[in-house]
């Protein structure tokens, strides 16, 4: 899996890996009682203020989600088309709000504190099971698998105007989201290989 951890010395680096996942659980419900996109404005101006208190690798990574943002907002555009414009402004915001969240806590938190974390969370399982293992890592690979896809729609733009030097035609989201699914398809069999290199011969 590609790493998107972004080492450092920064504030957020020094918060304790539990506290910034409480603190990410605690904000994912607090947005669902802001009504309205114009109320989650001054919540993502906050965020892109936290990508920009990390100096320039912060605010190379805040620009390095454009490409995400020109997504969501296509996808907005097409929800408003369908169904209700002010609903897609508020899915667009919510989703990028959500999205930058997750993504300030993957850059600043290895990997296998996210992987330690969350198996300790799911400890109380153990009796159902040997299963805390697999939830902790399917949690961890979740608020991983955004931050990475921004990345893979960002390439995939920037190598189809290096061939075209045109702007992406939708054609282009069709073929980014098959990537993605087929990318899904590998990890998981990455991870049906390794639980069963685990398992002992009989």
């Amino acid at each position: 899996m590609i790493s998107l951890y972004l080492s450092g010395q920064t504030w957020l680096h020094r918060i304790p890996a539990a506290v910034k996942l409480v603190g990410l659980a605690l904000a994912s419900i607090g947005l669902l009682f802001i009504k309205g996109w114009m109320g989650l404005m001054p919540v993502l101006l906050l965020l892109a203020l936290a990508y920009a208190s990390l100096g320039r690798p912060g605010t190379q990574r805040l620009l390095g989600l454009r490409n995400l943002v020109v997504l969501i907002v296509a996808l907005g555009i097409f929800q408003g088309l369908v169904m209700d414009w002010n609903q897609a402004a508020n899915t667009v915001v919510r989703i990028l709000v959500m999205v930058m969240l997750a993504d300030l806590v993957t850059m600043t938190t290895p990997l296998q504190r996210l992987l330690d974390l969350t198996s300790l969370l799911f400890a109380p399982l153990d009796r159902l099971g040997n299963i805390r293992r697999q939830l902790g890592f399917a949690v961890a690979l979740m608020i991983r698998f955004v931050p990475l896809l921004a990345q893979q729609w960002d390439a995939q733009r920037c190598a189809y105007r290096a061939r075209t030097s045109r702007r992406p035609k939708p054609f282009l989201l069709a073929a980014f989201l098959s990537q993605a699914l087929r990318r899904t398809d590998q990890i998981a069999e990455s991870i049906a290989a390794r639980e069963a290199k685990k398992r002992p011969l009989r």
